[in-house]
């Protein structure tokens, strides 16, 4: 399932027109982060109203998208460099829908504020970023009008969807910590720790490990642990 999750928008009309666009496309889950929900908002969503009435209210962005298998950020940015954007790379909206094709994640697109979008804090709890291409004599878009390309791409081939369940952040973020303790044993240099470990956290939540997939990653890194645990006992013992 694909989500709308809009952060902070300070202009109701906008909001009034994303779920007017949401269902213009058959997407009907919206989440408000902070936002102006006045009854602007209803006018303009005309017969998306029930969106509006729907929508669900969160405070807590980060433990909201914790529970997400797979959150993509948008962004305006472009010429970023790549050595630092490498672990969350930038997708056009048909490359996003590529990325998704056949899969059944649950998914959730953030849209930041009409001012400046997302905060770093906000980019970096994303697993990957979308862009719209635009003139650079005026790239700035109406937050209402990115969703409407974007949803249009990802609505525009319709595909068959695998009913699967996909690994959490939650989870993903354990994974990764069996890594770092891994690390850790094999003296993997410290100052390195802290990029790989992003890079390792992005690059697995995009794979978009299903269930399966997730159990058998985490026996075959637990057997690793029990292994080097067993090993450094028997040395211990033999000094």
């Amino acid at each position: 399932m694909i989500e709308v999750c809009l952060v902070e928008l300070k202009i109701p009309e906008n909001i009034g027109f994303i779920a007017r666009v949401m269902k213009n496309f058959g997407f009907e889950k919206l989440v408000l982060y902070n936002c102006n929900l006045g009854e602007e908002a209803y006018k303009t969503a005309s017969h998306a109203a029930d969106l509006l009435e729907r929508a669900e209210k969160i405070r807590d962005l980060r433990e909201y998208i914790s529970k997400k298998e797979l959150v993509v950020g948008t962004t305006g940015i472009t010429g970023l460099k790549e050595e630092r954007y490498l672990r969350r790379p930038i997708f056009y909206p048909d490359e996003l829908r590529e990325h998704l094709k056949g899969k059944h994640a649950s998914t959730t697109i953030l849209f930041g504020r009409e001012d400046y979008g997302l905060s770093n804090e906000e980019i970096e709890l994303c697993d990957m970023l979308v862009n719209i291409p635009t003139s650079p004599e005026y790239p700035v878009m109406n937050v209402s009008h990115s969703v409407a390309i974007i949803l249009y791409e990802l609505r525009k081939e319709a595909y068959k969807l695998e009913e699967k369940c996909y690994a959490t952040s939650e989870e993903i973020d354990q994974l990764v910590s069996y890594f770092e303790e891994l690390l850790r044993e094999s003296r993997y240099p410290s100052h390195r720790l802290p990029r790989t470990l992003l890079m390792l956290k992005r690059v697995t939540k995009r794979a978009l490990l299903t269930r399966n997939e997730y159990t058998t990653y985490l026996g075959v890194i637990r057997k690793i642990k029990i292994y080097l645990e067993e090993l450094h006992n028997r040395l211990g013992k033999t000094r």
